[in-house]
C-alpha cells in the first residue's frame, strides 16, 4: 500500500467485494454480481476478510453512539467490535432513557450529555473521517504534496444525529484525481454479514455523508441488501402517568454498499437532481467546490528576440531563484538537451505562478512557496485570487513558427515583450550581453527587437514592455533602447508609462522576491487604472534585472493588477475548442488521446459528446515548429472496387458522423477535463484545458488507434459539425498589402490553424463579390494563368481603395475558419533574418505580416 506521501502510478482500483463472490471467475454473475437470490436464501452469509490494499472499508456501523442491545438476531451476536463496546462504556452519563438516546430525541427534562460524552463523540467522529480521507487517497495517483501539513476541514457538531450539508464543502487539496471509497455498512471486519436495522443504517449513511460532505465528497449509494431479520424491546412513555411501558420491535437487518467520490462541482449555474421531486439550483457564488471558479486566470506570453533573457526572467518568476548571468535560473525551464547547451529556446514552455493577498501585501505563489511542489499546490494556494499562466515562446527567427502559434494561437490576455537594455551598444565584450550571444546566430545588422514589437503592434496585442539585462547595460545604452521603443510606441498610437523602481539595496535576497510590498501594488495600480477601459491605451515599461532582482517585485505587481479581458459569452453559443497540442496516450488508457488547447466558446464537461475535426483527406507530416520534415507525396484516389485490393480500406475505420462532401468529423466523448493540471468537471469558455477523449462506436483498438492518429494541430471540437472551408476572403488596409500580389504563396495564421495558401483574387469592398464552389480542377490552368499574369502587379498597386477584400485558397486541406476572426497573413519567401550557412539550414523570411479580418469563407 502506498505512502500518502509517495506517487503511486498504478494506485489500487476500486473493487466491490460483492463482484469477486458472486459467481465462478469469469461468468456472468461474477462480472455483473446479481446477489438478491442468494443473500434471501442466506446462502451467502458473509464476504471475503476485509482487503488490507485498496479503497474497501468494512464497518459494522458509523454511529456516534452504542447500538442498541436485541433481544434475538438471525446473524448472530456479533454486533459490537472491542473498539465499539469501548465506545459505549466511555459514555458516563446514563441517566437519558436508553431509547430516547439512541434515537437522538431528548426532551427537555431530561439531563443533556455532559461534556464528556461530547468530546468523545467529537473524538470518534475525527476518527471515523480521517479513515475515510485516507481510503480516499488509496486511489489517487497524486497524493497532496503537503501531507505533513494537512488540516481536516471544520467537523460539523457531534450530536446524537448528524446533520449532513446539502452542498459539499470545497474539495480537500490531493483529493483532486481519487478514484473514490467503498464503504460496506453493516459487514464485521471478518466478512460476517452482521446487518443493521434500518434506523440504525439509515444514521450510519447520514454521517457518512456528513463526513464526505466535509472534505468535498458526495456519497452514491450502490446497493442495499437484507441479511437477517431482528427483535429487541423499545421502552416508550404512554398514558396520562407518562410510565414506561415496554413494546417488543421486530425488524429487518440490511447491509448497504457506498460508493464515496470526489465532488468536482460544475462551475456554473446548474440542476442537480435529488431524490423526490425537489431540485437544487447551484449558483457560482454559492459553489466553491471547483478551485479554478473563484480564481482569476491570465494568459500572459513572454516575447522577444533570442537570448533577451526571456527564459532567465521566467525561471527568477517562478522560482524566486536570481540568475547569475550565466542561465543559471532558465534551467529549469527548458525542455530539451539542445536548449541547456546553446541557451536558445526552441519551444514553447509553460509555467504558472499565482498572487494571494496578505495583510502586509501579496505573496506571490510559485516554486520557491513552502508546501508548492506542483500546479495544483497553486492552484491551492492561490484560491479565491489570481493565477497567471505564462508561454515563454523562442525568440529566434528559425522558430518564427512558434512565436507566432503563441501569440495568435493561445490567444494571450498580455503580450509581455521582452527587450535587452543593451540592445543599441556595442557590449561583444562583456560576459552576459546580448550581442555576445547572439554574434554566432543571428546577423548582427538586424534589428530582431524592432521586428517583434513591430509584429505585436501589427497583431494590436494589449502589450507590456520588460527591459530586461539592466545589470549590464551603461546609462547611454538604456537611453537608446528607450528611446527606440519609445518612437515605436508612439508610430502605432500607443502612450507608454514607465513604471519606476524603487530603490534596492545592492543584497536583494531570493526570500524578498517573495511577497510584493503596497507601495510597489499601488504603483502597479495607477500604471493599470486606464487600461481598465482599453488595453491598448497604454504600454507600460518595468525596467528588470534577473540578476540583482531590479524590478522583478514590480512585474509581479504588474501581473496582480493587469485587467482581465470582458469576453461575454452568449448563454447559446455552442462549443469551439480549438487543439493547440496532441500528447500521447496515456498509460492504462487505451483508445485515449489527449489534446490540449483553448476554449473559445461554450461549455465542456465530463461526459460530453463532441464532434472532432476537420479530418484532412491524406496523412498529415509532422508539423512541430522546429520540424524539418516535408509532406508526404499525395497519391491518387483510386475507385472503392471490392476487386481491388485495398479499395475499402476507409471502411474499415469508424463512420464519419456526418457524410458531407469533402468533409470528414468525428464524433468523441470527453473522459477527463483539466484546466491547467486541476483536474475539473467542466471547462468554461477562455479557460486553457486539456481534454481526454475517447472515439465513440469505435470496434477495436486498431481502429481507434488509427482514427486518434490522424488528429493534428488546428482541428477543433465543437457540438455539431460546422462547416469546414478551403477558400476564405480577409480584408486588410491598402496601406499593409504592398508587397503582396496575386499568386503568391503565404502562410496565414488563423486561431491555432496554420496552412499555406494562395492568394486568388482582390477587390474593393464595394466590388461585385466572386463566387467558388469548393471544387478544383486538377487539369485546368484558367486560375493559374491568371494568378501567371498578375503576379507582377501588386495588390495595393492595383487598386486604390483604402480597404481591400484579399481571396485566399488553402494549399492542403480544408480547415474551420470563422468569420471575424483575426488572420495574420506571411509571404514565404522573402530576405531572410537569418544568416547562417550550416548545412541543413534552412532560409527563414522575416517577421513581417499583413494583419486582417475574416470577413467571408467558401466552401
Amino acid at each position: 500500500m502506498a505512502s500518502i506521501f509517495t506517487y503511486e502510478s498504478d494506485p489500487p482500483k476500486v473493487t466491490s467485494p460483492w463482484l469477486q463472490i458472486a459467481g465462478p471467475a469469469g461468468s456472468k454473475e461474477a462480472q455483473h454480481g446479481p446477489l438478491a437470490r442468494n443473500i434471501s436464501s442466506n446462502a451467502l452469509p458473509r464476504l471475503e476478510a476485509e482487503p488490507q490494499e485498496g479503497p474497501v472499508e468494512y464497518k459494522l456501523h458509523l454511529l456516534l453512539r452504542p447500538r442498541r442491545k436485541f433481544k434475538s438476531t438471525s446473524t448472530g451476536n456479533s454486533t459490537l467490535s472491542p473498539g465499539h463496546q469501548k465506545f459505549g462504556l466511555n459514555i458516563p452519563n446514563r441517566s437519558t432513557s436508553v431509547s430516547a438516546l439512541e434515537s437522538g430525541n431528548t426532551s427537555g427534562s431530561e439531563t443533556p450529555p455532559s461534556a464528556s460524552t461530547q468530546m468523545t463523540r467529537q473524538h470518534r467522529l475525527e476518527q471515523l473521517t480521517t479513515q475515510l480521507l485516507w481510503r480516499l487517497q488509496q486511489s489517487s495517483p497524486h497524493h497532496t504534496s503537503s501531507a505533513t501539513n494537512i488540516i481536516l476541514p471544520s467537523l460539523p457538531e457531534a450530536l446524537p444525529e448528524l446533520q449532513a450539508p446539502q452542498q459539499p464543502a470545497r474539495l480537500l487539496h490531493g483529493l483532486e484525481e481519487s478514484q473514490g471509497a467503498l464503504y460496506e455498512i453493516g459487514v464485521a471486519d471478518d466478512g460476517t454479514l452482521v446487518g443493521l436495522a434500518q434506523d440504525e443504517l439509515e444514521e450510519s449513511m447520514n454521517n457518512l455523508r456528513a463526513m464526505a460532505a466535509c472534505l468535498g465528497c458526495t456519497v452514491e449509494v450502490v446497493r442495499t441488501e437484507t441479511v437477517g431479520d431482528c427483535e429487541w424491546i423499545e421502552e416508550v412513555s404512554a398514558g396520562v402517568d407518562r410510565k414506561q411501558r415496554q413494546i417488543r420491535r421486530t425488524g429487518r437487518l440490511v447491509v448497504a454498499e457506498a460508493f464515496v467520490k470526489p465532488y468536482l462541482q460544475a462551475t456554473s449555474p446548474a440542476v442537480r437532481p435529488q431524490t423526490g421531486s425537489q431540485q437544487q439550483i447551484i449558483t457560482p457564488e454559492a459553489s466553491n467546490g471547483n478551485l479554478s471558479t473563484a480564481t482569476e486566470q491570465l494568459r500572459v506570453t513572454l516575447t522577444g528576440p533570442t537570448m533577451c533573457g526571456k527564459s532567465s526572467l521566467l525561471g527568477t518568476l517562478t522560482t524566486s531563484t536570481l540568475d547569475n548571468g550565466r542561465g543559471k535560473s532558465r534551467l529549469s525551464m527548458l525542455k530539451h538537451r539542445h536548449e541547456i547547451t546553446s541557451g536558445v529556446t526552441s519551444s514553447v514552455t509553460s509555467e504558472l505562478l499565482g498572487y494571494q493577498d496578505s495583510v502586509s501585501g501579496v505573496e506571490v505563489i510559485n516554486y520557491a512557496s513552502e508546501n508548492v511542489a506542483s500546479w495544483i499546490d497553486m492552484h491551492v494556494a492561490a484560491a479565491d485570487s489570481r493565477l497567471v499562466f505564462v508561454s515563454d515562446s523562442a525568440g529566434h527567427p528559425r522558430y518564427r513558427r512558434t512565436t507566432v502559434r503563441s501569440l495568435v494561437g493561445w490567444a494571450p490576455h498580455w503580450t509581455l515583450l521582452c527587450v535587452p537594455a543593451d540592445d543599441t551598444e556595442d557590449t561583444a565584450g562583456k560576459t552576459g550581453s546580448t550581442n555576445a550571444l547572439q554574434q554566432d546566430v543571428v546577423v548582427g545588422d538586424i534589428d530582431l527587437s524592432s521586428a517583434q514589437l513591430d509584429l505585436c503592434l501589427r497583431l494590436g496585442l494589449p502589450l507590456v514592455v520588460v527591459i530586461t539585462k539592466l545589470d549590464v547595460a551603461s546609462r547611454a545604452g538604456l537611453k537608446g533602447t528607450l528611446s527606440k521603443v519609445l518612437d515605436a510606441l508612439k508610430g502605432a498610437g500607443r502612450r507608454a508609462a514607465i513604471i519606476p523602481n524603487a530603490p534596492i539595496p545592492d543584497n536583494v535576497t531570493e526570500g524578498g522576491l517573495q511577497s510584493v510590498g503596497f507601495e510597489e501594488i499601488e504603483t502597479a495600480y495607477n500604471a493599470a487604472l486606464p487600461l481598465l477601459n482599453n488595453p491598448l491605451d497604454a504600454v507600460p515599461i518595468v525596467l528588470t534585472s534577473a540578476v540583482n532582482g531590479t524590478g522583478i517585485r514590480n512585474l509581479h505587481a504588474l501581473l496582480h493588477e493587469l485587467p482581465l479581458p470582458n469576453l461575454a459569452q452568449p448563454e447559446s453559443s455552442g462549443v469551439i475548442f480549438h487543439i493547440e497540442d496532441i500528447y500521447g496516450k496515456p498509460a492504462g488508457m487505451d483508445g485515449i488521446t489527449v489534446v490540449s488547447g483553448l476554449l473559445r466558446s461554450g461549455r465542456i464537461s465530463v461526459g460530453d459528446s463532441l464532434t472532432l475535426g476537420p479530418f484532412s483527406a491524406h496523412d498529415q507530416f509532422d508539423d512541430s515548429e522546429d520540424s524539418d520534415e516535408r509532406p508526404r507525396r499525395r497519391h491518387s484516389s483510386l475507385p472503392t472496387s471490392r476487386s481491388f485490393p485495398g479499395a475499402l480500406r476507409d471502411s474499415h475505420l469508424m463512420p464519419p458522423r456526418f457524410l458531407l462532401p469533402g468533409q470528414e468529423w468525428r464524433t468523441v466523448e470527453v473522459s477527463s477535463i483539466r484546466n491547467l493540471r486541476l483536474p475539473v468537471h467542466s471547462l468554461l469558455a477562455d479557460q486553457v484545458g486539456t481534454l481526454a477523449i475517447r472515439l465513440e462506436n469505435a470496434d477495436g483498438n486498431d481502429i481507434t488507434s488509427s482514427a486518434l492518429a490522424r488528429i493534428r494541430k488546428g482541428m477543433i471540437l465543437a457540438t455539431s459539425q460546422p462547416l469546414a472551408v478551403r477558400t476564405f476572403v480577409a480584408q486588410f488596409k491598402r496601406e499593409d498589402l504592398e508587397p503582396l500580389a496575386v499568386g503568391n504563396h503565404v502562410v496565414v495564421y488563423i486561431a491555432s490553424v496554420r496552412a499555406s495558401a494562395r492568394v486568388i483574387s482582390a477587390r474593393a469592398p464595394d466590388s461585385p463579390t466572386m463566387h467558388f464552389n469548393g471544387h478544383i480542377d486538377p487539369f485546368g490552368f484558367d486560375d493559374m494563368a491568371e494568378a501567371l499574369d498578375d503576379t507582377q502587379t501588386s495588390i495595393a498597386g492595383a487598386i486604390t481603395a483604402p480597404e481591400l477584400l484579399v481571396t485566399f485558397k488553402l494549399d492542403a486541406a480544408k480547415e474551420y475558419i470563422a468569420v471575424g476572426e483575426q488572420v495574420l497573413v506571411m509571404p514565404g519567401g522573402g530576405p531572410g533574418l537569418y544568416g547562417g550557412h550550416e548545412r541543413g539550414e534552412k532560409g527563414v523570411a522575416g517577421l513581417e505580416g499583413f494583419v486582417g479580418v475574416v470577413a467571408e469563407v467558401f466552401g
